[in-house]
């Protein structure tokens, strides 16, 4: 078994975290052969141990799982009709269609409606649907709700933070080798907002021109890890996977180890009830865990902004 540091996936992170996941859940989807995960206690990287012996390597298995999708494919080896689209129109039918609402995201009483919809597009597409939209919470517009991953604003949909990210790197594979070993920032391009650096003002930027810049590589292995986690809630709050809830906002939490676990392993210490803003430390050693990490969802361009994924402190 190889064992290979994957330098620009810092698990501290989020958007790196979050694409650590989803790599390992495709990697072990793919092959046969082992597949672990860990992280650096040093630099906080994530470290794969597998048969894959190269950063090549890996990419190669990636990219075959990009060769799968076609134009209208949102989540690789689901139908192509999952997530739901905008219904396509023309002329002044198509101005009408532009402010129509997200047909994933429905009143709650309409969840049982949709959810049956859904699961005649298979089981796949039924699985993926109970990772993204739960009728055991509801939003600020009384609608079911949406895993707190995914923050759509304007005319974001859930089709379009699958899609897009996908569609770009079918476009131009050689993202994926950045995504594990350097991250270029492709300007116009969200990043589903996963990631705070996205949002560049002229001073940021090399051109000295405000655009949003992401990473299209890492972004869609980080949408492909929202399959791992379990989303539930209270009636009026969601509740998921790897997130905790402060008196006004939800916080993401989450741990690096480094024995090396098997995806079934990662899934089961992600859930663990110890990984929580009040950590009790030695018994978190006792796993391996070395540091717990955080993120939330906060607006940097005022009230209407998008609230994009940004590192938080915790009491580690």
């Amino acid at each position: 078994m190889t064992t290979i540091e994957l330098s620009a996936l810092d698990g501290r992170d989020p958007l790196g975290f979050l694409a650590v996941l989803g790599m390992h859940r495709l990697l072990t989807d793919e092959t046969d052969a082992p597949i672990k995960l860990s992280f650096s206690d040093s630099t906080g990287n994530a470290l794969l141990h597998s048969d894959l012996e190269s950063i090549d390597a890996i990419t190669e298995v990636l990219a075959g799982i990009v060769a799968r999708a076609k134009d209208t494919t949102a989540i690789v080896d689901v139908d192509d009709r999952f997530p739901l689209a905008k219904p396509s129109k023309s002329g002044a039918a198509a101005r009408e269609t532009l402010g129509q609402k997200d047909p994933m995201r429905v009143p709650r009483e309409q969840y049982p409606a949709l959810a049956a919809r859904i699961a005649d597009l298979g089981s796949e597409a039924e699985h993926w649907f109970h990772c993204l939209v739960t009728d055991l919470a509801i939003d600020e517009q009384q609608r079911a709700a949406l895993t707190p991953f995914c923050a759509p604003v304007g005319q974001q949909s859930l089709r379009s933070f699958f899609m897009n990210p996908l569609q770009e790197v079918r476009k131009d594979p050689s993202y994926l080798k950045e995504a594990l070993t350097a991250w270029r920032r492709v300007d116009k391009f969200t990043g589903e907002y996963l990631d705070h650096r996205v949002v560049r003002s002229a001073a940021d930027h090399p051109h000295g021109k405000s655009t949003e810049a992401g990473v299209p590589g890492a972004t869609w292995l980080a949408t492909q890890a929202l399959r791992l986690f379990k989303l539930s809630g209270n009636g009026d709050t969601v509740t998921s996977t790897l997130w905790h809830r402060r008196p006004r906002h939800n916080l993401m939490i989450w741990p690096l180890w480094t024995e090396p676990l098997d995806l079934h392993a990662v899934q089961g210490l992600l859930e663990h009830p110890d990984i929580n803003s009040t950590p009790n430390r030695k018994l978190l050693r006792t796993m391996t865990i070395f540091a717990l990490a955080a993120a939330e969802r906060t607006q940097l361009r005022g009230p209407k902004s998008a609230r994009v994924l940004t590192p938080a402190t915790t009491n580690w």
